[in-house]
């Protein structure tokens, strides 16, 4: 049972809540963590690239599980973030204790990973994370409150270079957000 009962530490990112809307509710970072899966599975299957796919979903899956200690800190024009990288440290080292092992250390390999952006899956994860709230939040237009077009482009676009698939699919949706009225609300 300790090794279930640590494995169990995982279903907790069912619990953590975003700032994202799912009808009447807030969408979960485990909701979000499959949709950036699909999306990714999405881009892969129409791009020519060497891409570790195995990689690419590993480091989607494990991206948020830190969320279960340190909580959501959303990205949005009239929030902080400041203490995001000290709640993270902290939380990485709480849960390396909670999580079974050998999966304690995969988690904090693949989310070292996704934070130093040194490998092109990682690069590519990261990339597809930053899309997949755009893409979500398409269908609640009350979410995208204080948002403009320059903090879009400012947090978001540079994550994008590499991958002109989805540069051009965050273009378009950036053209839909202004043409419908999505931001500056």
């Amino acid at each position: 049972m300790e090794k279930i009962n640590k494995f169990r530490v995982f279903n907790r990112l069912k619990t953590v809540y975003r700032f994202n809307s799912v009808e009447n509710r807030n969408e979960s970072s485990a909701e979000h963590s499959w949709s950036c899966l699909i999306l990714a599975d999405f881009f892969l299957s129409q791009m020519d690239s060497n891409l570790d796919r195995l990689k690419v979903y590993e480091l989607l899956m494990y991206h948020d599980v830190v969320e279960i200690e340190s909580g959501d800190t959303p990205l949005h024009p009239e929030r902080n973030s400041l203490d995001k990288k000290e709640r993270e440290k902290k939380a990485v080292e709480s849960l390396k204790e909670m999580l079974p092992f050998p999966l304690n250390n995969k988690f904090i390999k693949l989310f070292d990973e996704f934070e130093e952006q040194k490998t092109l899956e990682a690069k590519f994860a990261k990339a597809v994370d930053a899309l997949d709230a755009a893409i979500h939040e398409l269908d609640h237009k009350q979410d995208w409150k204080g948002w403009t077009k320059e903090f879009l482009i400012e947090k978001k676009l540079n994550l994008l270079e590499d991958f002109p698939e989805l540069k051009k699919s965050f273009n378009t949706i950036l053209e839909y957000l202004i043409e419908n009225n999505y931001l500056n609300q």
